[in-house]
C-alpha cells in the first residue's frame, strides 16, 4: 500500500472583471450582466460545464458541496447573487464569491502544475470575452489586498500524524519564513482534524505564478519527507507507545456505537499510520481522503437519503467506521 501523506493538491485563481464594481458594492443589474458574459464565454470550451445557482439549492445540497470543496462559506453568504460551475474534469468556477471569479481545481496526489495549466486555459478563454482587472505594477486586482498580484493560491493537503505528535510549532514558523501558512484541513480558521494539514502560499505578490507553484510543490515534498523521518523515529524509539496508540484507535473504531467527526478522523488517522508502519495487517487498502469525505455529515445524510439529527449522524458514522474496520482489517 503506497503511503498516503500528500493526499491532494489544489490551485485557485482569483479574478475580477474590468469595468465592474467589486463584489461588496456590485448591483443586481451588474451581476446579471457579468453572469451572462461568463455563461457565453464558456460556450467556446470543449468540456461540458454544469451550472448551479445557490439560491435554488437546499441547505443539504450546499453543505454537501462545501464538504466536496466545490464552494466556500463566502459563496454561501452571497447566495442571493452567487453561483458556480463544475466540469467533469474537476474544475470549479465560483461566481460572486469574494471576487467575481474564483477558479479552482483539486485532485488527489501531486498535480499542482497540471491543475494550473488547466485553469489558465479556462481563464484565458473567459478573458477573451471579458477582460480582467489588471494593473501593470500590481498585477490582478482583487477585493482583498492579500490576493492582489497573481491572485493564486497553491495548496496541498497532507496527513502528518508523526509531525503532529512531535509538535507543529517549528513547522508553522518555517512555513511562515518561506511565505506559506499551515492551516487545518479546510483552510483558514479550520481545525487540523485527523492530523490533516493544508499548506499554501500566504503572499500573492513578488513572484510569478509558476514560481509560487514551484515553491509550494517543493515545500510539500519536504514536509512529506520530514513526516517519513518522524515516523521512522517514532517506530524505532517509541514502539510500545505507537502500538498502544494504533490499537486503541482500532479498538474504538471497531466497537464504538457513536462517533463525532473529529474523533472518527483522529482514530482513523492512527489506524492508517499503523497500516503504513506494518503494525496492522490490512486485508485490503482504503483511501483515507475518500473515507474522510464519506464520514462527513452531509455525505452521511446523502447516503442515508434524508436529514439526520446530530445523535443519528454519530450513530450512523460509527456504523460505517465499524463496517470499514471489519472490511479492511
Amino acid at each position: 500500500m503506497d503511503n498516503q501523506i500528500l493526499l491532494t493538491t489544489r490551485i485557485r485563481l482569483a479574478r475580477n472583471f474590468k469595468g465592474f464594481p467589486f463584489v461588496p458594492t456590485i448591483g443586481r443589474e451588474e451581476v446579471e450582466e457579468a453572469k451572462s458574459l461568463l455563461y457565453h464565454s464558456l460556450d467556446g470550451d470543449q468540456r461540458p460545464w454544469y451550472y448551479h445557482e445557490l439560491k435554488y439549492l437546499s441547505k443539504q445540497e450546499i453543505l454537501y458541496a462545501m464538504e466536496e470543496n466545490l464552494i466556500s462559506p463566502q459563496l454561501m453568504k452571497n447566495r442571493e447573487i452567487s453561483s458556480y460551475y463544475t466540469s467533469q474534469e474537476g474544475e470549479v468556477i465560483q461566481f460572486m464569491e469574494e471576487d467575481h471569479l474564483r477558479a479552482s481545481c483539486l485532485r488527489k496526489g501531486s498535480h499542482l502544475k497540471e491543475e494550473y495549466r488547466h485553469l489558465k486555459g479556462i481563464l484565458s478563454l473567459i478573458e477573451e470575452a471579458i477582460p480582467f482587472s489588471f494593473h501593470k505594477k500590481m498585477g490582478y486586482l482583487t477585493t482583498s489586498p492579500t490576493n492582489v498580484g497573481t491572485g493564486l493560491r497553491a495548496s496541498s493537503m497532507l496527513h502528518l500524524p508523526a509531525l503532529a505528535r512531535s509538535g507543529m510549532g517549528p513547522i508553522h514558523k518555517s512555513a511562515t519564513r518561506m511565505g506559506f501558512v499551515l492551516r487545518g484541513m479546510k483552510g483558514e480558521g479550520s481545525e487540523a482534524m485527523g492530523h490533516l494539514y493544508q499548506i499554501s502560499n500566504e503572499r500573492t505578490l513578488g513572484l510569478t505564478e509558476e514560481e509560487f507553484i514551484q515553491r509550494a510543490d517543493s515545500l510539500s515534498q519536504e514536509l512529506m519527507e520530514l513526516e517519513l523521518r518522524k515516523r521512522k523515529e517514532l517506530y524505532l524509539d517509541h514502539l510500545i507507545e505507537l502500538e498502544d496508540m494504533v490499537h486503541r484507535s482500532y479498538g474504538i473504531l471497531r466497537n464504538a456505537r457513536m462517533l463525532d467527526y473529529r474523533e472518527a478522523l483522529d482514530h482513523l488517522s492512527y489506524v492508517l499510520l499503523g497500516v503504513e508502519l506494518s503494525l496492522l495487517k490490512p486485508k485490503k487498502s482504503f483511501d483515507f481522503y475518500d473515507t474522510v469525505l464519506a464520514l462527513a455529515k452531509a455525505h452521511l445524510q446523502q447516503e442515508w437519503g434524508s436529514i439526520l439529527d446530530e445523535k443519528s449522524t454519530m450513530i450512523y458514522r460509527a456504523n460505517k467506521a465499524r463496517a470499514l474496520m471489519k472490511e479492511v482489517l
